[in-house]
């Protein structure tokens, strides 16, 4: 959004450098110099660490004393702790410039941050979509962002429900594992092998495929508990964030599958993340599939 900003207001010339503390930081003062053409630049500088060192402490600090109104110098850093916010370096940059902090999205700010996304882009989504993409992304927002793109090319902008989602991600393997996940709760065997088979052509990642498993194992079993219990059904579906639209497949899915099962397939699910790993002997495809016809039938 600053490029973009920047861009708008005639900085057109960007520099990037990645640089941490054994870096040469004269080329700072180099790709600072004006430019034959004298146009306006940005010089986008990425501090992985946040700490420059002891040369690169000396060079920002000099910027920031004598900031060139035709340059743009911005620098981000991945880690920032209370050292480098207190040192001379940011507090000189702070008092030239502005300072953002951005604090890490956790699971609780995912869903705000998944939707204000979605609705600057243009798409109005349900409250299922929002808690689809926040269970499944798992908190990576470099994957929210390519999805959320890849609805906007698809949509254009407007409502998006459930059935947007699943089409518009159809061909990831991340969605293909939880389209698995579904044939496993109803119990649709046929199309469960079929997405396996599939999921192995791709090559995709068992550890993604074992994790999506055994979430929704796991939620199938703490919902069996909570029905024993006298919990009422839509109590449960609500602390274990059962969306409407899933809550069937949960509930057929807890009447025909038994805790003896939901073991035994707990077991299965450790041995293929073993196998995967190279830590036991066998196929884990196979296993794969053995396990969804014990828990289809």
């Amino acid at each position: 959004m600053i490029r973009q900003a920047a861009k708008a207001q005639g900085f057109v010339e960007r520099e990037l450098l990645q640089m941490d503390a054994k870096s040469d930081w004269s080329v700072l003062q180099h790709v600072g110099a004006p430019s034959l053409f004298a146009t306006q630049k940005i010089i986008d500088l990425r501090l992985k660490t946040g700490k420059p060192g002891t040369a690169g402490a000396k060079a920002l600090k000099e910027w920031a004393e004598a900031p060139d109104p035709s340059m743009i110098l911005l620098v981000s850093c991945e880690k920032w702790d209370a050292t480098s916010r207190k040192s001379k370096w940011a507090s000189a940059m702070a008092k030239a410039g502005q300072q953002v902090d951005i604090y890490p999205i956790g699971a609780r700010e995912l869903p705000r941050w998944l939707e204000q996304r979605m609705r600057s882009q243009g798409l109005q989504p349900e409250p299922e979509v929002v808690a689809l993409l926040a269970d499944r992304l798992e908190g990576n927002l470099l994957a929210a962002k390519q999805e959320i793109d890849r609805l906007v090319v698809l949509k254009g902008g407007g409502p998006v429900s459930i059935d947007d989602v699943m089409m518009a991600v159809a061909d990831d393997s991340r969605f293909d594992a939880f389209a698995l996940t579904e044939h496993l709760l109803s119990g649709n065997l046929r199309e469960g092998l079929r997405v396996a088979a599939g999921l192995k052509r791709l090559d995709c990642p068992l550890p993604l495929v074992v994790g999506a498993l055994l979430r929704e194992l796991k939620m199938v079993e703490a919902f069996r508990l909570a029905m024993r219990a006298g919990e009422q059904e839509s109590t449960a579906f609500r602390r274990l964030y059962i969306w409407q639209n899933r809550q069937n497949a949960v509930r057929a899915a807890a009447r025909r599958l038994d805790t003896r099962r939901l073991y035994q397939a707990f077991k299965q699910l450790a041995l293929i993340d073993r196998q995967s790993k190279g830590r036991a002997a066998g196929n884990p495809w196979q296993v794969l599939d053995e396990m969804l016809m014990a828990l289809a039938t």
